[in-house]
């Protein structure tokens, strides 16, 4: 069963996220911040992908992502940036950062779902 990480200080975001991962067969693990992802991350590791937010203290969202790029062992996992941040810049700073996907809260789960599937990670529940 493939294992994602969900990134995300808002405990209704990680609940919403679990469920829809879990339905799409995966298995989850959690962090309410970007130190706390990373700790996770080393735990759980491999990891096959990773939902991440942008704010977030004490690490947001993209000083996780650097270091996780910037990691040899973790540079090639797949990271989905689910965030309120929706500015084009901030789209364009994602991308650069190296996500594979981006979308906007209050976020719609088929629009998560279908992301997901885009990577080839939807396996199928059951």
């Amino acid at each position: 069963m493939p294992l994602a990480l969900v990134v995300d200080d808002s405990g209704a975001s990680r609940t919403l996220l679990k469920g829809l991962l879990k339905q799409q067969g995966f298995t989850v693990v959690e962090a309410v911040d970007g130190e706390s992802g990373l700790r996770e991350l080393a735990a759980s590791w491999p990891i096959d992908l990773v939902l991440l937010d942008w704010h977030m203290e004490p690490m947001d969202g993209p000083a996780f992502l650097r270091k996780v790029r910037d990691d040899p062992r973790t540079v090639g996992v797949p990271v989905i940036m689910i965030t309120a941040e929706a500015s084009r810049q901030a789209v364009v700073d994602a991308a650069q950062l190296g996500v594979q996907g981006y979308v906007v809260k209050p976020f719609d789960k088929q629009m998560v779902s279908s992301r997901i599937a885009s990577l080839g990670l939807a396996p199928k529940p059951g």
